[in-house]
């Protein structure tokens, strides 16, 4: 599964989820989860996906099981107008909680929710990377920038070999301005999308 697109695994997800719904005889609710969800992630920091599609897929499926559960017993207990309210509260909490904790610069925070925001934008070449470290052309990238453009070599190894964030690779080389990171970060995707067929900025 961690070899499949970000837009790939967006559809296999929501496609479990409806057939999850289906299942428990929920879709309503499904489709409400699902709004908030999606609207309360525009407001939030948030992480591109768990430390790997895997985890990710499956916390997903359980965060979801678990929360129909909850419905049934909300649903058997008080009236639906409610439980409703409650669905609405479980998830805006489950969000805001693991865009709080996933934008933390802590051990805990990186194992369970992977990388920031800032890095998502490049999250084809940090996979590509983290599968395929030894790829010839990968390599042969490397070894021109150590003849030609150490600073930008130290960039590319410090973000996507190194996994440090944005601001510790900007403290190990000094670097002030922000903009002069991304711009940077962004010529190297650039120069890589078309040398290992990266998803297109």
């Amino acid at each position: 599964m961690d070899n499949l697109s970000y837009k790939s695994y967006g559809n296999l997800v929501l496609i479990s989820l409806l057939i999850m719904s289906l299942l428990f005889d929920l879709f309503p609710y499904f489709f409400v989860m699902t709004v908030v969800y999606m609207i309360s992630r525009e407001n939030f920091k948030e992480p591109i996906h768990a430390n790997g599609l895997n985890v990710c897929y499956f916390c997903t499926m359980l965060f979801y099981f678990l929360t129909f559960i909850c419905i049934k017993l909300c649903n058997k207990v008080v009236d639906s107008e409610i439980t409703f309210v409650i669905v609405t509260i479980i998830v805006l909490f489950a969000t805001f909680g693991t865009s709080t904790a996933s934008n933390k610069s802590d051990k805990i925070g990186k194992l369970f929710f992977g990388r920031k925001k800032e890095n998502g934008k490049y999250a084809d070449l940090f996979r590509f990377v983290k599968f395929n470290p030894t790829d010839k052309r990968l390599c042969d990238y490397e070894d021109r920038l150590k003849e030609t453009n150490l600073f930008t070599y130290y960039i590319f190894k410090y973000i996507f070999r190194d996994g440090l964030t944005w601001d510790e690779t900007m403290d190990k080389l000094d670097i002030y301005e922000r903009k002069e990171l991304d711009k940077e970060i962004y010529a190297i995707y650039r120069t890589l999308q078309y040398v290992l067929d990266l998803e297109r900025l």
